[in-house]
């Protein structure tokens, strides 16, 4: 019986799950990622340091692997987030740790500021943005800021890639990964030297981008010793993890959409060209290639649960690291949104308290509550919360269809918003579209898990895959008359909400706060 280990390298968790080729789940384990902040240049940097994060994946793998009778697999592929990454030099040794994020008061550095290239341009090219939080807005940020970082780089590996490295020593890159460094071609799959020049970026920097499911080389003595993993072990090529999380629901025929809800969300569609066009462009969405061979995947993404998460901080006060919506600080507010009336007593929330990524791309973007009164009470706040982000969520995805004209065939919701279930009938109301929830827990390493099960030759290609992990998922259907009553909503109040407030947030975005942190906390 094959056994194929999908890992997925989160923002708040790493996850290993070890799977049959039928899907069953036979081991899991996690850890937390090796979180740490710094201050360079005056500006917060968070960071995941080198040998800290290959601890943290040991461990990871020993943990799942000590369920396993046996210990016996048959192969690994990683799912990874598309921001962080390692420089690095010519033998694959980390130079610097890993960026995981940068302030964004932080001003861009002069070699992205100055690149000479415009949004459109770019976005016609590669589907992508000029975006201060893509690999190459930080490699040359971090560069002239904090020398160490690329002295000696031969190679910028994303996170992912890195951990396989350091397990097979082979350095690679997948077309959807390709996608997050905003300079692959779309229309040939190939890493544009022009725009890598215009960044001053080294042509070399990246790995030439390869087709997911790629057999990228196999387990060494030494990191086998590490891991608890056998020596020869295949090691196959992943790609990001909005993508492949999205594939694991069978996210793979054009038509397909999904609703991917977690620290972010991703309103995705799917399709079978690239789509490149202006509507897309200016509403922020990205194209992205999926990690099966001639899809494409195109989103709107904008931060959700980490706005749930910030209003139950101000509501409940600091709870233990690792909780999740399902835990019972979170039950209360569940039980009393749902107690308030649609509409929570006339009260709107623009969910943008950290920014807004689309379908209006804009960072001086601020979130509001709009009509509070006397009778408003913690219940009806709370409704309100998450019906201003089921109305982002129809938002993005009135975009996408608007860009790529076409209806989607069927939206599947999952992740951990989706097991929320007064916030998935929430936004099938406001959607006004029945939703496939995928009941299934952590469908990212599931379809780690299924590309691997590609690359090891267990199956014959991605459809297969989907068919032979495929689980049934549970129907939510709207409440038409709800779904009447929030269109009025929507339409006549928080849409020209966004309109009414633009400028003032706009303008309390560029106001300066008195007082600067100052200083350079360097960090190898």
């Amino acid at each position: 019986m094959p056994r194929l280990l999908g890992i997925d390298l989160g923002t708040t968790s790493f996850k290993a799950v070890v799977y049959d080729e039928r899907g069953n789940a036979l081991a899991n384990a996690r850890v937390a990622p090796p979180d740490e902040q710094i201050v360079v240049h005056g500006f917060r940097v968070n960071v995941w340091r080198q040998e800290e994060l290959w601890d943290a994946i040991c461990e990871l793998i020993r943990r799942a692997m000590d369920v396993l009778p046996d210990r016996r697999l048959d192969a690994l592929a990683i799912a990874e987030l598309g921001l962080v990454g390692y420089p690095v030099d010519a033998s694959g040794h980390a130079l610097y740790a890993g960026v995981t994020w940068i302030d964004p008061a932080a001003p861009p550095s002069r070699a992205f500021a100055g690149c000479g290239i415009d949004n459109r341009t770019l976005f016609g090219i590669t589907g992508n943005h000029l975006s201060p939080i893509y690999p190459p807005a930080w490699i040359t940020w971090m560069a002239e800021h904090e020398p160490t970082y690329t002295r000696g780089m031969v190679r910028w590996l994303n996170v992912g890639d890195y951990v396989a490295f350091r397990l097979c020593g082979e350095m690679g890159l997948d077309y959807s990964m390709g996608s997050q460094t905003t300079l692959l071609d779309h229309h040939t799959l190939t890493l544009r030297a022009d725009l890598l020049r215009a960044m001053r970026l080294d042509e070399k920097i990246f790995p030439t981008p390869q087709q997911a499911g790629t057999l990228l080389g196999r387990v060494h003595a030494e990191a086998a010793a590490a891991t608890g993993i056998s020596a020869g072990l295949p090691v196959v090529l992943g790609g990001a993890d909005f993508i492949i999380g999205a594939y694991a629901a069978g996210f793979l025929d054009a038509g397909d959409a999904a609703i991917l809800t977690g620290t972010w969300e991703n309103v995705v569609m799917c399709s079978d060209r690239p789509q490149l066009g202006a509507a897309l462009e200016k509403c922020g969405a990205i194209c992205d290639a999926h990690v099966a061979p001639e899809r494409w995947s195109i989103r709107i993404e904008n931060l959700s649960g980490d706005v749930t998460e910030w209003y139950r901080r101000l509501i409940s006060g600091p709870r233990d690291t690792g909780a999740s919506e399902g835990d019972s600080d979170w039950l209360p507010l569940i039980e009393e949104a749902e107690a308030a009336n649609a509409g929570s007593g006339g009260l709107i929330f623009l969910p943008h308290v950290f920014g807004s990524y689309g379908p209006r791309h804009d960072h001086l973007a601020r979130g509001a509550f709009v009509g509070l009164s006397g009778p408003c009470g913690r219940r009806e706040l709370t409704r309100a919360v998450f019906e201003g982000l089921s109305f982002q969520t129809r938002h993005a995805l009135e975009a996408l269809i608007d860009g790529i004209g076409a209806q989607p065939q069927r939206v599947v919701a999952m992740g951990g918003g989706s097991k929320n279930r007064f916030w998935v009938q929430n936004k099938a109301d406001i959607l006004g579209r029945e939703l496939e929830v995928v009941t299934t827990p952590d469908v990212t390493p599931r379809g780690a898990a299924m590309i691997a099960g590609i690359g090891a030759g267990v199956f014959r290609d991605f459809r297969e895959a989907v068919s032979s992990f495929a689980r049934p998922a549970a129907k939510v259907s709207p409440n038409r008359e709800l779904t009447a009553f929030y269109s009025d909503l929507y339409k006549d109040s928080y849409l020209p909400l966004l309109d009414e407030l633009a400028p003032y947030h706009t303008r309390l975005g560029l106001a300066k706060p008195a007082g600067a942190n100052a200083g350079v906390q360097a960090v190898s």
